[in-house]
């Protein structure tokens, strides 16, 4: 049996506000040519397939339209939902079933499992996890509305419950849209959703299967206190600046009922390199042409009181930076907080703060906070 393992495709993504859509059309193409190539049995995504709930037309079409041309080659896919995709898979999953794709849009105790002969006539089961947000997988266990329970408990007792249904004498897959504690993050993962209240021990998972399949964290990986052969494939794409030089792939996995198992990181060509450059005022032009023709640049301009439009003219000049940061000196730095630090912060501590500087703030005031506040923690990043 030959799969390929994929993940955290997060279609519709945006790059300092720049489109990436012929990025990531390249890759699924890229992506589909591997599968063909190989003679793969199965395509495995592991969730976060869009980068938000309410993709555009043009991404689900991309997205929909791979698993189509999947479908027409003879090749099986297996979907999952991630914390990014929401509930866009859920009208679409009949239509895409039609093929040879099957979806897991949200846990479940009764639709969890596909089961499928190998081109080498051996049996293949999948059993699929897709992200457990919390009041989903503390019911399936029993804790009814209770969020405040134990997710990484709630999480490991039901995928015990899911190895309980596999059967030693199939080459038994487990994928899944999870954190795992001790995994390697990047600076490019949702920190609420890898914080550690999500951290699931790697040793819940399963060890009766033949290769765990993960998505969620952004850097491929395998993590090696796991029971079985369990890896992360990463995303498809460098999705910031932090990740630099970080290679961007896919899994091929090779495994058979006799207990032979390969796995090979095999990298994506047409993932775009990220460069960050260091530049002073007087030499950034310098500094910067090296990088004409080789991705996308962010030049991190040392001074405290840059020119007026120095940004405008980095760009003009060298239309490959997508980004230009000024780093000021230690002594005329600002202690301003960052996306990821307001994530973290209830709107009600926000309230609270406004109101202590505000007092008279009435509700048409609050709210116009209140919307701001959803804008600025759910940005880009690095726009």
């Amino acid at each position: 049996m030959r799969l390929l393992h994929t993940a955290d495709w997060h279609v519709g993504s945006t790059l300092a506000g720049l489109d990436r859509f012929d990025e990531t059309r390249k890759l699924l193409d890229e992506l589909f040519a591997a599968a063909q190539t190989e003679k793969v049995d199965v395509v495995i995504v592991a969730g976060d397939v869009f980068d938000n709930p309410m993709p555009g037309n043009n991404s689900q079409k991309l997205v929909f339209d791979f698993f189509a041309r999947l479908s027409g080659a003879g090749i099986r896919s297996v979907v999952l939902a991630g914390n990014h995709d929401g509930q866009v898979f859920v009208p679409s999953k009949s239509l895409l079933s039609l093929g040879t794709a099957s979806v897991f849009e949200k846990p479940s105790g009764e639709q969890y499992q596909v089961g499928f002969r190998s081109r080498a006539d051996e049996p293949v089961v999948v059993t699929a996890l897709p992200y457990p947000h919390e009041r989903v997988v503390m019911k399936l266990n029993g804790a009814g509305d209770d969020i405040h329970g134990d997710y990484a408990g709630s999480v490991s007792t039901f995928i015990r419950w899911l190895a309980g249904r596999m059967d030693a004498s199939d080459i038994n897959i487990f994928a899944a849209h999870l954190m795992i504690a001790g995994a390697q993050l990047t600076d490019t993962e949702r920190p609420m959703s890898v914080s550690p209240f999500f951290a699931v021990p790697a040793q819940s998972l399963p060890s009766s299967t033949m290769y765990n399949a993960l998505g969620h964290v952004h850097r491929h990986q395998q993590l090696v206190n796991a029971p079985a052969r369990s890896e992360y494939s990463g995303s498809i794409f460098r999705v910031n600046f932090s990740e630099e030089g970080t290679p961007k792939g896919f899994n091929l996995v090779d495994a058979d009922t006799k207990g032979n198992l390969t796995v090979q990181f095999c990298e994506l060509k047409s993932a775009i390199e990220l460069h960050n450059v260091e530049c002073a005022v007087d030499d950034w032009a310098t500094r910067l042409e090296p990088y004409r023709d080789r991705g996308y640049t962010k030049a991190r301009i040392h001074a405290d009181d840059p020119p007026f439009n120095l940004q405008g003219e980095i760009r003009a000049v060298c239309p490959w930076v997508v980004k230009v940061e000024f780093l000021r000196s230690e002594a005329a730095a600002t202690t301003r907080p960052t996306i990821e630090a307001l994530a973290s912060t209830s709107f009600e501590t926000v309230q609270s703060m406004y109101r202590a500087y505000n007092g008279d703030a009435g509700e048409d005031i609050m709210k116009v906070v209140g919307e701001l506040f959803q804008e600025v923690t759910h940005a880009d990043t690095d726009a």
